[in-house]
């Protein structure tokens, strides 16, 4: 089934949530002199490879971010199209009807 618009912001709020969470160490960063940067990630491979990963997770994320923003941005159009015409908007194609049982 494809995305409904349900399904597109829960998937972006996930990403957000885990950019989020990967990006304290840059709020850490920016508090630090240069030299407490450089003692802090370059003294061992260890810490940089830390670093390194980070920028990557952080990169990746905003890709997948990026990426969500246009499917969601081109699921309202393609609702409001749907509108436009006369569609009915709840027929399973843009909302998913969860049964749940408890």
């Amino acid at each position: 089934m494809a995305d409904t618009f349900g399904s597109l912001v829960d998937k972006l709020t996930t990403v957000d949530l885990k950019m989020w969470t990967n990006q304290e160490i840059f709020y850490k960063i920016r508090k630090m002199t240069f030299e407490e940067f450089k003692e802090k990630y370059f003294k061992d491979d260890k810490n940089v490879k830390e670093l390194w990963q980070t920028f990557q997770k952080v990169i990746d994320l905003n890709l997948q971010r990026n990426v969500l923003i246009n499917e969601l941005d081109q699921k309202i159009i393609e609702m409001m199209k749907a509108a436009a015409n006369g569609e009915d908007l709840d027929n399973g194609k843009f909302i998913q009807r969860a049964h749940k049982t408890y």
